[in-house]
């Protein structure tokens, strides 16, 4: 295990004290920031940039990793021998989770729920097999329920220790400093003029803990740059009501860490959560957001999905014309290491088989292989 004292990330580096945190390095840090400057030319917007967190890991890369660092430092020094965590049944998060768990020497059990058929849901389902991780398919909230207790009862019947849970998405307060860190590191690259001074950040809001760990981090390193959090799951996941309770978590998190970090109100001008983009259902393509996946593969060869990633740039493309003149920063929450090799010739049969339908089932009509 890599602890924290054996980092030198921006976070720390401004916080001492921050290095106690039980911290495992994963990530390939700082992820690239670069200009979007054909895709800008369409929009004309002369300072379109995007923070290219894609390329987070060379495994895997994504939002996630930056999570993970700190739930799986946090996992491995309370002693857990598994972890359990939660998602739909192509969630990245329990991907990402199942990899690095693995990699951490720990048992991956995921807990998944139904949701709308999509190319990607099948190849994150192989790949979370490969890993090794246990995937439950569960029946909505009730079936959740009941693979959780038959997990901490066989986990800790053979292995006398209860696996640590993380949240979906990897969003609670220990989760949420990857994202305080982010916001540093971007500070960095600014100072060190690879970008200017985002007016505005656009971000996929799925569990909040990417946004809500931006807008604590911007706050803290003295940037003023503003988020605009693009809504593309519901309440309890996304909500208004939720994004100053987890900032508030993470902020005394961090107090107990190092006093010397500072107590912070959450800034209401500084954050605006955007909803209308998210389309009829979390998961269910848009034409709005599809078209911008298309645009900015073929403006700028960068690789979205239609899930979060290419809702958020949809949104910006939208504001498009109020944007003009501004510095705006898109940050690429998803994985662009391809895994196709990795899965290649995985007979989905040997998924449990409550996952079979999504690959005897068709995809849903916007998607694409």
């Amino acid at each position: 295990m890599t602890t924290g004292t054996d980092t030198d990330l921006p976070l720390f580096t401004a916080y001492p004290g921050l290095k106690n945190l039980p911290y495992r390095a994963l990530a390939t840090l700082p992820t690239p920031v670069a200009r979007l400057a054909h895709l800008g030319a369409m929009l004309e917007l002369d300072s379109l940039y995007i923070k290219r967190d894609d390329q987070s890991g060379t495994v895997y890369g994504g939002n996630k990793v930056r999570k993970l660092e700190f739930l799986l430092g946090r996992a491995l020094a309370e002693g857990a021998k598994a972890v359990l965590t939660f998602g739909a049944a192509g969630s990245n998060h329990a991907l990402a989770t199942a990899i690095y768990a693995a990699d951490a020497g720990l048992r991956c059990h995921a807990m998944l729920v139904p949701q709308h058929n999509a190319h990607s849901v099948r190849r994150n389902l192989l790949r979370g097999h490969v890993a090794g991780a246990h995937l439950h398919a569960c029946a909505g909230r009730p079936g959740v329920v009941v693979h959780v207790a038959q997990v901490f009862k066989d986990e800790f019947l053979h292995h006398g220790k209860l696996p640590s849970v993380f949240p979906p998405g990897g969003s609670s307060p220990v989760g949420t400093i990857g994202f305080v860190n982010a916001a540093f590191e971007l500070k960095q690259q600014i100072e060190a003029g690879e970008l200017p001074e985002p007016d505005l950040i656009y971000v996929a809001s799925g569990t909040m803990g990417t946004c809500v760990g931006l807008t604590l981090g911007l706050r803290a390193a003295g940037l003023n740059t503003k988020v605009q959090a693009i809504a593309v799951t519901k309440a309890p996941y996304t909500s208004a009501e939720k994004a100053p309770k987890l900032f508030a978590a993470t902020n005394a998190l961090l107090r107990e860490a190092d006093p010397d970090f500072p107590q912070l109100d959450f800034p209401e001008d500084r954050f605006t959560l955007r909803q209308g983009f998210m389309g009829e259902d979390y998961a269910l393509y848009t034409e709005a957001g599809c078209e911008a996946v298309r645009r900015i593969r073929e403006s700028d060869e960068v690789k979205l999905e239609g899930t979060y990633t290419g809702k958020t740039l949809g949104a910006l493309i939208a504001d498009g014309p109020s944007l003009r003149g501004q510095n705006i920063l898109f940050w690429n929450t998803y994985n662009s290491p391809d895994f196709s090799g990795t899965i290649a010739g995985v007979d989905y049969h040997d998924l449990p088989e409550g996952f079979h339908r999504y690959f005897e089932e068709p995809v849903q009509a916007l998607d694409a292989p």
